[in-house]
């Protein structure tokens, strides 16, 4: 009896790699995860790099060693007007992806209806593009992230163009639509990066022109996506301090101070553009209120401007701030306020409220004030 003969066994290549090319293949590592929701190893990364081999993916981990750096340059370039290659609009599909996905355990804390669909509207343009078969085995993939459609479900995974294109417009659609507000497909954003990291794009004038038009969108999801994992906001390097004693700092104008009901509203200049209000209750102990940071300021005015007032027990919830509506001992209605990293808790009667939210949206009608916001949402996203 002959025995069968033995399976060849893989050679085993172990090589030394400086600590930069380590980096590297961690960065890898975590990008392939992200897109397979698997955990992958590094060597299986190292593989997968080598069997690819193709320069916009060589590019893609060079930009992703150094994530800061790179999304300044790409934004740089944006500014100017000038096309961006495919792989710098994978890392900007990257951390769009990680944006999307962040700051997400509450419906508040989630990205806007309206962002989510020109995210999927860039996804669409794209892909119209894409030099790809009429039948690919990645358009299941692209649809098991969007909601269920009948269609797709009799033919399994017997799809192709047709039917993504339908069941992405379908959902940009309702996206748009405030009578079908429903659960956000929040996954679907990994498909743009999918798209440009997997597929074929042989005229990268066209990808430029199609993506163009969503870029505001892309930006603000990438930049919240940068600030998810850095924990600091996209933003250039101060120039160094001169010693030039002529050297006068160009003078800044105030910001406002504003008093209503009781209570003041100190807006206070930081570093950069960076300020924070500071709110000044009535009584004789005049206690303060600060809210620092960009994220803190951005939620908290999202959540003045966003709890219904009119209804009983009517709950907003984010990542750092909670609120309810309730009835007060006098049987009207009031705010019940909790901040989640402190612990601070007051009970507000409406009239407080109302005059709280009155002296953010007076304060935010100031040019400066205005000037400010809007630079700093260029460097942190949307939070």
């Amino acid at each position: 009896m002959v025995e069968n003969a033995a399976t060849p066994q893989q050679p085993v290549i172990s090589i030394r790699i400086s600590d930069a090319l380590r980096l590297r293949l961690e960065t890898l590592r975590k990008i392939i995860s992200l897109k397979s929701g698997q955990t992958v190893s590094t060597s299986e990364a190292a593989k997968q790099l080598l069997e690819s081999a193709r320069d916009d993916r060589l590019e893609l981990v060079n930009l992703l060693s150094e994530p800061t750096d790179s999304l300044l340059r790409i934004r740089g370039k944006a500014d100017s007007g000038l096309p961006l290659s495919q792989a710098e609009w994978t890392v900007v599909a990257h951390y769009c992806a990680v944006g999307a996905e962040s700051f997400m355990n509450t419906a508040q804390g989630q990205i806007s209806y309206e962002t989510l669909a020109e995210i999927l509207e860039a996804f669409l343009a794209a892909y119209g593009i894409a030099r790809r078969p009429k039948k690919s085995p990645v358009d299941f993939v692209y649809l098991m992230s969007l909601p269920g459609d009948k269609q797709v479900e009799a033919k399994a995974e017997d799809v192709g163009t047709d039917d993504v294109r339908r069941v992405v417009t379908r959902n940009i659609q309702m996206l748009r639509n405030p009578a079908q507000k429903r659960r956000k497909p929040i996954l679907a954003v990994r498909n743009l990066y999918r798209l440009l990291d997997e597929e074929k794009f042989t005229n990268i004038e066209k990808l430029n022109e199609v993506l163009w038009p969503h870029w505001s969108a892309l930006w603000r999801v990438c930049a919240r996506g940068h600030y998810s994992l850095h924990r600091k906001p996209l933003r250039e390097k101060a120039p160094a301090e001169t010693n030039d004693e002529d050297f006068e700092l160009a003078i800044q104008p105030a910001l406002p101070s504003l008093e209503e009901g009781g209570y003041r509203l100190d807006l206070v200049r930081e570093e950069g553009n960076e300020f924070s209000p500071r709110l000044q209750f009535p009584g004789t102990l005049t206690p303060r209120y600060p809210v620092v940071g960009y994220p803190r300021i951005a939620e908290f005015r999202r959540l003045l401007e966003e709890l219904d007032l009119e209804r009983d027990l009517c709950q907003w919830q984010g990542y750092y701030f909670y609120a309810h509506t309730e009835i007060l001992e006098n049987n009207e209605r009031g705010v019940f306020f909790f901040a989640r990293e402190n612990g601070i808790t007051f009970g507000f009667p409406m009239e407080h409220w109302q005059s709280i939210r009155n002296l953010f949206r007076r304060a935010w009608q100031a040019p400066e004030v205005r000037r400010l916001w809007d630079a700093l949402a260029r460097e942190y996203g949307e939070l």
